[in-house]
């Protein structure tokens, strides 16, 4: 009896220490490892305005900044604006004839259909370059020092070819430095370690999918060794809020981080709208896992013996007690007496699909979960009902079928 008292507590702490990894390596494996599925996640935020409006603020003020629109009217006219003073009341109207064009086009290809496909091309090698960065390998997005960078020098070549179609034939000849071309995507001074980070993630990458699954396990192997198992069952639903809790303050405080690191950047605006859409699985997953601890709580409480509970219960068992004696004659009513029989598989049955239902996906919601607690509650319902059924008067169908 000790033993088993041990190992279910032992199966209660690993549970509680890879439930939290388990939650984030299952989005990390199907979210960003996975190239289809992180195109899934990402792809959408090319035809959010925020987004749209941050990438041609920041394309066409590159471009700008090379083209110096008041160094070319001074090479055009020259000395003309000395001997004719009146020319530089024009002069800013010929600089935004110069400028309104640049931000046009930016923003028209950011608009474009075109761009989606570019936005997809570029964003899956981002994360196939981010993969390689773990790996060992090279690509767009790299490290450089301390930074994680993307190289932008395909959208700078559309632009430009854009620039040039409208008549702007100078354009061609704009030289983008190469340090422009680069988005800085992530402070990481932890990277200089990056050996030991690869070294994890060769380890931890073969198993991340499944350790969500061996916390579930784990939580489930610690309730059925425990001696009393409706108090450990509270402890676990305890322990699921808590985790759950931790994880949206953790996910709180990341997006402010973020929208602090873009503050005064031309990604300021858009930042948490990307933040949101890319651990939009991690933020749903933190509601849900708050709700999932509250119901395995209340399963725990509703098994107690304390007076309040015993009496509510009892209250529950005559109610269901007389809908079974209401049940008219039928098939399914024949069936009583095997549900009473089969009743505990049927309740891990039960418990079983919803947890799939739950968990299996990548559509985590609390809507779902709302819905999968309420199929579960009446099956289980019908199960109790059922199996009143088969402890009263005997049932006609199952005497005439032994005669």
């Amino acid at each position: 009896m000790r033993i088993r008292m041990i190992a279910s507590i032992v199966a209660f702490a690993l549970a509680v220490v890879l439930l939290p990894v388990g939650i984030i390596g299952y989005w990390a494996q199907r979210t960003v490892t996975d190239s289809e599925r992180y195109i899934e996640t990402v792809g959408p935020l090319s035809s959010d305005p925020a987004v749209q409006d941050a990438l041609a603020v920041y394309l066409a003020d590159r471009i700008e900044a090379q083209i110096n629109p008041d160094q070319i009217l001074d090479d055009i006219f020259g000395d003309l604006v000395e001997q004719r003073p009146q020319l530089a009341l024009i002069k800013p109207i010929l600089t935004g004839a110069i400028d309104s064009p640049i931000n046009e086009v930016t923003l028209r290809i950011v608009q474009s259909e075109q761009f989606q496909g570019l936005w997809d091309i570029a964003n899956r090698a981002a994360q196939q370059s981010l993969m390689a960065i773990l790996e060992g390998r090279a690509g767009p997005v790299g490290l450089e020092d301390d930074e994680i960078v993307l190289d932008t020098t395909k959208l700078f070549e559309a632009i430009q070819q854009g620039l040039v179609d409208r008549g702007f034939s100078f354009a061609a000849n704009i030289k983008i430095p190469e340090t422009d071309q680069k988005i800085v995507l992530m402070q990481a001074p932890q990277l200089t370690q990056l050996d030991q980070i690869r070294t994890i993630y060769a380890i931890t990458s073969p198993v991340l999918t499944y350790l969500l699954f061996a916390a579930i396990g784990l939580f489930v192997l610690s309730v059925a060794l425990a001696r009393r198992r409706p108090r450990t069952t509270a402890l676990a639903g305890g322990a699921v809020v808590l985790i759950g809790l931790a994880l949206v303050i953790g996910l709180h405080i990341g997006r402010s981080t973020f929208d602090n690191t873009l503050i005064g950047t031309p990604f300021g605006p858009a930042s948490t709208v990307f933040y949101d859409q890319l651990f939009a699985f991690l933020i749903n997953a933190g509601a849900v896992t708050l709700l999932l601890g509250v119901i395995i709580a209340v399963s725990g409480w509703w098994q107690s013996r304390s007076a309040l509970v015993r009496e509510l219960r009892g209250a529950h068992d005559t109610l269901n007690s007389r809908i079974a004696s209401a049940l008219p004659d039928g098939p399914v009513v024949a069936a009583a007496p095997w549900v009473l029989r089969q009743r505990r598989w049927l309740h891990i049955a039960i418990a079983t699909v919803f947890i799939l239902i739950v968990v299996v996906g990548n559509d985590l919601s609390v809507a779902r979960t709302l819905l999968a607690a309420l199929i579960a509650l009446i099956a289980l319902e019908l199960v109790s009902i059922l199996s009143m059924r088969a402890t009263q008067e005997p049932i006609k169908e199952v005497v005439i079928l032994t005669e």
